[in-house]
C-alpha cells in the first residue's frame, strides 16, 4: 500500500530515471533518502525566503526613516537656493539702480552694450549656480543612498 506522497514518489522515481537511467521502485530505501533530502531543501529554501523577506522589510524601514532626512535636506537646499536667488536678484536690482542714473545721464551705445553684457554674465552665473545647486542635491541624495546600503 502506498503513502499519500505517491505523486512525489513517482516524480522522484521519474527524475532519477531521467537523470541517471537507473530504475528504482517506490520501496527502494533511496526513495526515503531522496524524500528527506527534498523536504530538507524545501525547508532550507523556505527559511531563506523568510529571512530575505525580513531583511527586505528591515531595509525598507531604514529607507523610510532616511527618506525623511533626505527630504528635509532637499527642502533646506531648495530654501537656500531660493534665498540665494532673491539675494542675487536684490543685488542685481541695486546694481541696475546705480547704473540706471548713469545710463540716463549719458545714453550711449557702449554703455547699453556693457549693461547687456553684464546681464548675460549675471544670467550665466545664475544658471551655473542653479546647476551647481542641482548637482549638490543629487550628490547628497547619492551619498545618502550609498550610506544607507
Amino acid at each position: 500500500m502506498r503513502k499519500p506522497d505517491d505523486g512525489r514518489i513517482d516524480n522522484i522515481i521519474a527524475d532519477v530515471f531521467r537523470l541517471t537511467g537507473t530504475r528504482i521502485t517506490a520501496d527502494d530505501p533511496i526513495v526515503a533518502v531522496l524524500l528527506m533530502q527534498e523536504q530538507s531543501f524545501k525547508s532550507a529554501f523556505s527559511e531563506f525566503a523568510d529571512h530575505q523577506a525580513k531583511m527586505r522589510t528591515a531595509f525598507l524601514e531604514q529607507m523610510a526613516a532616511h527618506e525623511g532626512n533626505i527630504t528635509q535636506a532637499a527642502a533646506k537646499l531648495e530654501q537656500y537656493r531660493e534665498q540665494l536667488l532673491l539675494d542675487l536678484a536684490g543685488q542685481t536690482n541695486r546694481q541696475i539702480g546705480e547704473v540706471e542714473s548713469k545710463v540716463y545721464g549719458s545714453v550711449s551705445g557702449r554703455v547699453t552694450k556693457g549693461v547687456e553684457t553684464a546681464n548675460r554674465q549675471l544670467l550665466a552665473r545664475l544658471q551655473k549656480m542653479q546647476f551647481i545647486t542641482l548637482i549638490c542635491v543629487v550628490a547628497l541624495m547619492l551619498v545618502f543612498f550609498v550610506v544607507m546600503r
